[in-house]
C-alpha cells in the first residue's frame, strides 16, 4: 500500500504519502465509506465519523469535498484536533489538483482565508469575561425578578402576565448564551465551554446541550441545504426554496401550501419549542443516552414547578410553563428565521465556505436594543462565516466582510428588523404560491 494513487491504510505510518486525485476522492461520499480533504491533504474518516465530537452526520456533510475552511470554522485548538485527523490520514492531492473540487472562485477562497488571518491577528476570536458574565447575571437577575413578583404581588392576572414575559425574556437570552457556549466562543478551553452549555441549556432551559449541538453544528455547516440543515427539512408541514417546485411537480398535497403564509402563524411561532422542541429534545436524550443532560434538564423542572406551584397549584404551574414556552417561541423562530428563510433554499451546490455562508443569510440593521434583544444574531452573516467568534466582536469585523463581499460581487444584504420580520411571510407566501403554479400546470 501507498504507491502513487494508492491511498495508505488509515493509521499505517512509515510508508510516503500517496497522491490522489479528485475522481478517487468524489467516489467515497457513501454512509460508512467517506474520505474529505483538508488542507490538501485526504482523510478516511469512514470508521471514525461515529466518534465524532459533532456527530457523525456534521462531519459526514463534507463527505469528498475540500473541508478545510469548515475545519478552520468549527475547531479553535488546531494542533490539539489535527492529532485526531493524523491516524485517518490516506494520502494527499496530487501537485496538479486544484485545492478545490468543481469550479469555485480561488480567488474569493483566498481571500477569505487571509480576512480570517487578518482577524485572528486583531485578536477578533478573544472573548470579554466581564461581557458575558452581565449577560449570565442579567439572566438570573429576571429569574429572581419573576419570581419575586408573585411573592410579593400574588399570583393574579396582572403579576402572572408580567412574570411570564420576564421569564420568556429570560428564556430567549439564554438561548443566546447557550448558544455563544456552543460555539467555544467564551472560554479558551472548550471543556469549559460545554460544561457552562450543559448548566445554561440543562438548568436554565431545560434542555439537551448536545441535542442542540447536534442539530445546530449541522445548521452551520450546510446552511439553508436540505437535508442537511434540520432548520429547512420542514417537509411537508411548509414547503422552502426548491421543494415547492419539487413538491408541484409531484402533485403532492398534505396541507394548503399555497396558504401557508397564514397557517404558519399557528403552528409556526406558538409550538416550535412547546410541542417540536421539546420532543425532538427527550428523543435525542433517551435515543442517545445522554443521562447527564436528561439529570440536568430534570433538574430545571424540579426548580420551576417547586418555585411556581406553591402560588398556583400544580394546573396553574403548568400554565404559566405553557405560556412562558409559547412566548419563548414566538421569540425564537422570528428571531433566528428573519436571517435565513427569506434567502437561498435548496439542495447542495457544493460552494467554498464564504459563497454558501452568504449565499444562505443576511443581516439585520443593528442598534443597542436590537443586538441586545437577537443575542446579535442580527449580524448572522458574520456569525456564519466566523461561528466561534465572540458576539461582540461582530461591529468590528462587518466592514471587513463587507470589503470582502463587494470585491467580489458577492451580496451583503442588511435590512431593518421590520422589513425581515415581514419578508418571513413573504417568502412563505412566495413559496406556496409556486408550489400552486407547479401543480396546476404540470
Amino acid at each position: 500500500m501507498g504507491g502513487v494513487g494508492e491511498p495508505l491504510e488509515p493509521g499505517q505510518r512509515g510508508a510516503p504519502l500517496p497522491t490522489l486525485r479528485w475522481e478517487q476522492v468524489r467516489r467515497h461520499n457513501l454512509p460508512g465509506d467517506k474520505w474529505l480533504v483538508i488542507e490538501r491533504r485526504v482523510y478516511d474518516i469512514s470508521r471514525w465519523a461515529q466518534r465524532h465530537p459533532g456527530g457523525s452526520r456534521l462531519i459526514g456533510h463534507h463527505g469528498a469535498e475540500d473541508a478545510t475552511d469548515a475545519f478552520h470554522a468549527f475547531h479553535q485548538d488546531l494542533s490539539f484536533v489535527r492529532k485526531f485527523l493524523q491516524p485517518l490520514l490516506i494520502g494527499e492531492l496530487a501537485p496538479e489538483e486544484p485545492s478545490q473540487d468543481g469550479p469555485q472562485n480561488t480567488q474569493l477562497i483566498e481571500d477569505f482565508r487571509a480576512l480570517r488571518q487578518a482577524v485572528e491577528d486583531m485578536k477578533l476570536f478573544e472573548a470579554k469575561p466581564a461581557f458575558f458574565g452581565l449577560l449570565l447575571g442579567h439572566i438570573l437577575a429576571m429569574e429572581v425578578l419573576a419570581w419575586l413578583m408573585i411573592y410579593m404581588l400574588g399570583p393574579g392576572w396582572v403579576p402572572s402576565t408580567l412574570a411570564a414575559l420576564i421569564l420568556a425574556i429570560s428564556q430567549a437570552q439564554s438561548w443566546c448564551l447557550q448558544h455563544d457556549l456552543g460555539h467555544t466562543s467564551i472560554f479558551r478551553n472548550s471543556r469549559w465551554n460545554h460544561l457552562a452549555q450543559q448548566f445554561v441549556m440543562g438548568q436554565l432551559k431545560g434542555f439537551s446541550a448536545h441535542w442542540w449541538n447536534f442539530r445546530h453544528f449541522q445548521h452551520h455547516a450546510k446552511p439553508n441545504i436540505f437535508h442537511k440543515d434540520p432548520d429547512v427539512t420542514v417537509a411537508p408541514v411548509f414547503l422552502l426554496g426548491e421543494s415547492s417546485v419539487e413538491y408541484g411537480k409531484k402533485k403532492r398535497r398534505y396541507l394548503p401550501y399555497n396558504h401557508q403564509h397564514l397557517y404558519f402563524f399557528l403552528i409556526g411561532p406558538p409550538l416550535l419549542t412547546l410541542v417540536n422542541f421539546e420532543v425532538e429534545n427527550l428523543a435525542y436524550m433517551l435515543v442517545c443516552m445522554q443521562w447527564m443532560d436528561l439529570l440536568w434538564a430534570a433538574s430545571f423542572y424540579a426548580r420551576f414547578l417547586l418555585s411556581y406551584i406553591p402560588f398556583y397549584g400544580i394546573p396553574g404551574a403548568l400554565l404559566l410553563f405553557v405560556a412562558v414556552r409559547v412566548l419563548e417561541s414566538h421569540w425564537f423562530v422570528w428571531i433566528t428565521q428573519m436571517n435565513h428563510i427569506p434567502r437561498e433554499i435548496g439542495h447542495e451546490k457544493h460552494r467554498d465556505w464564504a459563497s454558501s455562508q452568504l449565499a444562505a443569510t443576511c443581516n439585520v440593521e443593528p442598534s443597542l436594543f436590537i443586538d441586545w434583544f437577537s443575542g446579535h444574531l442580527n449580524f448572522q452573516i458574520e456569525h456564519h462565516l466566523f461561528p466561534t467568534m465572540p458576539r461582540h466582536n461582530y461591529r468590528r469585523v462587518a466592514p471587513l466582510v463587507k470589503a470582502l463581499c463587494a470585491k467580489h460581487g458577492l451580496s451583503y444584504e442588511v435590512k431593518p428588523f421590520l422589513t425581515a420580520l415581514v419578508d418571513i411571510i413573504r417568502s412563505l407566501k412566495k413559496s406556496g404560491n409556486v408550489w400552486l403554479e407547479a401543480y396546476l400546470h404540470q
